[in-house]
């Protein structure tokens, strides 16, 4: 998550007064045919998809055993530099983020809480909260 305690965001990703930037984050991938795979999913039944991001590798781990994904995927550490090399790479056509989203928000309908648009969710990971 992205601590916020005041809008005073320092230049070119220091943190300055006020202001508390995560620098680590996970993400769920598998490795197939050499390529890194990101584990998506749906915001609701009528949405496009979107990437889980998780704050604590603990929160990652609960998720992936608790979701039944299945031994391919991991938790992977990223730094807010690969998340954003994620969203705009290979995960660039999901609609939005998830953070610390819990399995069984999608189909209870409640991933919308945790819910980012990928623009906003970027924006924030560049220091220019919109």
């Amino acid at each position: 998550m992205i601590e916020e305690i005041s809008p005073m965001a320092g230049s070119a990703g220091v943190v300055t007064e006020g202001t508390r930037r995560r620098s680590r984050w996970w993400l769920i991938a598998k490795t197939e045919n050499g390529r890194t795979k990101f584990l998506t999913t749906a915001r609701d039944e009528a949405s496009r998809e979107t990437l889980p991001v998780f704050g604590y590798e603990e929160e990652a781990e609960m998720f992936l055993h608790l979701g039944d994904y299945g031994d391919s995927w991991s938790v992977r550490e990223s730094s807010s530099g690969e998340i954003i090399s994620v969203l705009c790479g290979p995960c660039s056509g999901t609609e939005g983020v998830a953070l610390d989203p819990l399995p069984g928000m999608v189909a209870d309908g409640t991933l919308r809480l945790v819910w980012l648009r990928r623009e906003n969710f970027l924006a924030r990971l560049l220091g220019h909260p919109r």
